[in-house]
């Protein structure tokens, strides 16, 4: 990742705990990773056990916002849990730069992919150069 990059995307709150309790679930902030090209941004998140149903994504006064559930799985008596029912939680500041309208989300195989592309107006573009 570019050091643009991590000027450009970055998170808005600052560094917390990795878990955090409320009402007796935890809340995760997701492992992220982002990418960066002359299209556009791609954040790749981790979110294990979450259905697609449960995931929330607003953007909305620059701040990209991703919450998703995961809930137990409810098959039986629990005898030894380490993958429990969690909230996930993360926030970024997103660059002026982005298309807000064409922001697109698919989670497949427990990694959420979101696609941020850039406004046409600063996507680098070659200029032909005619004779006189």
């Amino acid at each position: 990742m570019s050091q643009e990059t991590t000027t450009q995307v970055s998170q808005s709150k600052p560094n917390g705990p990795a878990v955090e309790s409320t009402r007796g679930r935890p809340v995760i902030a997701p492992p992220v990773d982002i990418y960066e090209n002359q299209e556009q941004y791609l954040v790749l998140a981790d979110l294990p056990g979450v259905k697609s149903d449960d995931v929330q994504i607003r953007f909305e006064d620059g701040e990209l916002t991703i919450r998703a559930s995961r809930a137990d799985n409810g098959n039986g008596e629990v005898l030894g849990a380490e993958f429990t029912a969690a909230d996930y939680v993360r926030r970024f500041s997103i660059p002026e730069t982005v298309d807000a309208s064409k922001i697109d989300a698919k989670l497949q195989a427990g990694v959420l992919e979101l696609t941020l592309p850039k406004a046409s107006r600063v996507k680098p573009r070659q200029i032909a150069v005619k004779s006189a």
